[in-house]
């Protein structure tokens, strides 16, 4: 096996793997009622862009696409498919490790090459139709962002990912600054159509990119830090994917135990009136609310599916938004229920009585209340600006 045939298997692998996660949270039922349904609207709506722009895209400054870009740059690094047992048998094989490296580099550089030509042909409606804009100046703003990302990407890959807390956030404000800086010029520059200037800040990037990229490209000492991006990489898109699904509910980080609890700390009783279903109700409570984790899920639910119906042009769309937010909402609370009580070692056993289900009942009746009620507020809200000032 040759390094080419090594690379494009661990390139399979990995999409395979992510694959496999996505299959475990998107079962039959939603890929069926929401992910399909889901694409083929997107499809009819973005064919519609085409016919007629619609009236709150029309709103939208130029100003905003390279806002709207600059906000993409952040997410990726480049990758060179390490993988951890290479360090007894790959890298006792140089040629054949470093190649792989190599072409893992290449191909994310292709990778996102390819993602800013998508990228653009979702706003190209936008930009031929309602700008005025053409396929010349779309093509310098793709070169001018993939420049961008990879000189991003390159810097990320000199700095220790495995830094996290608030060391990793000052460590980060430099660099952000700096691409705030740099993408201003490239703003300024499009608007008063200085090319040369283009050119330059393209070559540049893309020159100390490649700099910034070099030892990993050409040394097989760097394991460590190609290993440690693999894994933030593969990580990453796994809890995102964990934490929107509902039959695996899963923390993010384990909590450690304190021998004094911030909250209930003396165990004090929620309920003077002990029945059955109160324990219930009164263990969920402190188990929930001893957590962020379930209140930041919950608030997070809650604020997408308002922005959804707020930002979502047509009112059966911002219907169906509410509709699929609430069912959602109370998939999840059932989910952290039973992961709660359901499955706790001292309760389970109590799950097929009566009272177990009427306080999962009472529990999931008052937290869709508030989100019904906040729901509610920004639909109405939002048709009442749209109805009283124009420029909404």
């Amino acid at each position: 096996m040759n390094s080419r045939q090594l690379l494009f298997k661990r390139i399979s692998q990995n999409w395979k793997q992510q694959f496999a996660v996505v299959k475990r949270v998107v079962d039959w039922t939603v890929l069926v009622y929401l992910v399909i349904p889901a694409i083929v609207i997107s499809f009819f709506v973005y064919r519609s862009w085409w016919v007629q722009i619609p009236d709150w895209m029309t709103l939208l400054p130029f100003p905003a696409i390279f806002i709207l870009f600059f906000l993409l740059l952040w997410s990726d690094h480049f990758l060179t498919y390490v993988r951890e047992a290479d360090q007894i048998f790959l890298r006792k094989k140089e040629t054949l490790f470093l190649g792989m490296k190599r072409g893992g580099i290449i191909y994310s550089y292709a990778f996102q090459l390819l993602l800013a030509v998508t990228i653009c042909s979702l706003i190209a409606p936008l930009w031929f139709i309602q700008f005025g804009l053409h396929m010349g100046q779309l093509v310098v703003l793709a070169a001018m962002w993939v420049s961008m990302k990879w000189l991003i990407m390159g810097v990320k890959g000199r700095l220790n990912v495995e830094l996290r807390g608030w060391r990793s956030l000052l460590r980060g404000i430099p660099l952000f600054i700096g691409a705030a800086i740099i993408w201003m010029w490239c703003y300024k520059a499009f608007i008063n159509e200085n090319f040369v200037l283009i050119l330059a800040l393209i070559l540049i990037n893309t020159i100390v990119s490649a700099w910034f990229i070099r030892r990993r490209f050409n040394s097989v000492h760097t394991f460590e830090q190609d290993l440690a991006i693999e894994e933030l990489e593969k990580n990453k898109y796994i809890e995102i994917i964990f934490g929107l699904s509902m039959d695996m509910e899963k923390m993010p980080k384990p909590v450690p135990v304190r021998k004094s609890p911030r909250l209930y700390s003396k165990s004090n009783r929620i309920f003077k009136n002990r029945t059955p279903k109160n324990g219930f109700i009164e263990l969920f409570i402190k188990a929930t609310t001893r957590n962020t984790e379930y209140i930041i899920g919950y608030f997070q639910i809650m604020g997408v599916t308002s922005a959804a119906t707020v930002m979502l042009p047509p009112l059966w769309l911002k219907i169906t938004m509410a509709i699929i937010g609430t069912v959602f909402l109370l998939t999840w609370l059932g989910s952290v229920w039973y992961k709660v009580v359901g499955s706790h070692s001292f309760t389970k056993k109590y799950a097929s009585e009566e009272a177990y289900f009427e306080g999962k009942k009472v529990v999931k009746t008052i937290l869709v209340l508030p989100f019904l009620f906040i729901i509610s507020c920004s639909l109405f809200l939002n048709i009442w600006i749209r109805n009283h000032f124009f420029f909404f």
